[in-house]
């Protein structure tokens, strides 16, 4: 056995020593034309998604390696002897690479595209996100690759994991319910979520602040942005401006200006820490002009700025994440007459109106019909907490789907 199949067994070896394993339902492309880039939030499972994939495809019987480029040996490699080595392991044959902190690896960017253009490799890559984000793949890559997005845990992930089947009974109903409550509180990142520790909670905010946005975007005055966050991620899922940021600011004593403001939640955008949802429209510049709603990538950041729990907040940002997890692309609507509607979400093909509501009243039910006419669709969700049924409005219909439910796939 040569030196990269020893290194790849021993982090597979690893998995045996995690205290209790959430099985991920994030699956990467078993089969691509294109480099592979596996983004998310620091501390996301990104690591443990590629290792849970190398041990997959050897069990498969394939040809597959795991990389870790911070390895000192590796480093300064360049990339046709890098391929020498893996040739030494593997004679012939397509081979899936899984590279790990691309980058420590010198001039990745260029070697990366080297290996892809030979066409003997499949390429799987992912890096620290305070040197290596999403937004830089497409430009350094030159539309050689696809991106997959790792999140926290999904609230099915861990509902599989700690209770298995969907409910059956009023025992089973009632074990779930108090689950998801633990899961609003708590969040889905792995460690913070097993451990159900605020200080872990901390120390992860902490890093992704320092390392992710302030040495990572060489922020001059850290302090303002730090107030900066402190408002925005204390007020999520409600609608700002750049100049509303500033004012706030400036009633705390900070300078800052709209643009300021602006490239703030940029970084923290970047970072993964949050997700900026614009009006939908179909005008680009009424969209432009529209406030924007920030929302946090996870209950754990929410956690950490709301006393007591904001339930109905809450559930609304949950729901956000879960479309992004299911590769839409949402927005808020304000139907002609002024009321707003959480989500009108691109979802493929199709657009998926939502609104969250934990106790469903007459007036949710108006407000969404209203919006449903207005976009010419036959069907909606109201996601509530409890209740569950199906309501009748002119020309079609809006689902009642209790929250469990829909997160579990409803």
């Amino acid at each position: 056995m040569g030196f990269l199949r020893e290194l790849t067994e021993e982090y597979l070896g690893s998995l045996k020593y995690v205290a209790r394993i959430v099985p991920r339902e994030v699956e990467l492309p078993r089969e691509s034309p294109d480099i592979v880039a596996v983004v998310g939030p620091r501390r996301s499972g990104k690591t443990f998604v590629m290792l849970r994939s190398v041990e997959r495809d050897l069990a498969e019987g394939l040809q597959a390696l795991y990389v870790p480029l911070d390895e000192p040996s590796l480093r300064r490699l360049d990339a046709r002897r890098f391929a020498e080595m893996v040739r030494e392991e593997y004679r012939e044959g397509r081979v899936r690479l899984y590279m790990d902190e691309v980058q420590d690896w010198e001039d990745w960017d260029s070697k990366l595209r080297w290996l892809h253009d030979v066409k003997d490799f499949q390429l799987y890559v992912t890096g620290s996100s305070s040197a290596l984000q999403s937004s830089e793949i497409p430009s350094r890559l030159r539309g050689r690759y696809v991106s997959r997005l790792v999140l926290p845990f999904s609230f099915r992930e861990v509902a599989r994991a700690e209770l298995g089947a969907e409910p059956s009974t009023f025992r089973e109903r009632g074990a779930l319910k108090g689950l998801l409550r633990e899961y609003l509180a708590w969040g889905g990142f792995p460690e913070v979520w097993l451990y159900r520790s605020r200080e872990k909670a901390v120390a992860l905010l902490e890093t992704m602040f320092y390392r992710d946005i302030v040495e990572r975007h060489r922020v001059r005055e850290p302090e303002a942005l730090l107030e900066l966050a402190y408002v925005v991620l204390s007020s999520y899922a409600s609608p700002v401006t750049w100049r509303s940021l500033a004012r706030s600011l400036k009633g705390l004593g900070v300078e800052v200006d709209a643009k300021t403001a602006a490239s703030y939640v940029e970084y923290m955008r970047q970072a993964f820490l949050v997700f900026v949802v614009k009006r939908f429209a179909y005008s680009e510049r009424l969209r432009a002009r529209s406030p924007r709603k920030v929302y946090v990538v996870d209950p754990a950041v929410a956690s950490l700025f709301e006393r007591p729990l904001d339930l109905g907040r809450r559930a609304e940002n949950v729901v956000l994440v879960e479309l992004v997890r299911r590769g839409c692309e949402p927005g808020y609507y304000v139907t002609s007459r002024g009321r707003e509607v959480d989500f009108a979400a691109k979802c493929g093909g199709s657009l998926r109106l939502v609104e969250v509501c934990l106790e469903v009243e007459e007036g949710h039910v108006r407000k969404v019909a209203e919006a449903m006419r207005e976009l010419r669709l036959r069907e909606a969700e109201l996601v509530s907490w409890d209740d569950e049924d199906e309501r009748e409005v002119e020309g079609g219909r809006v689902r009642v789907v209790p929250l469990w439910k829909w997160l579990l796939g409803a």
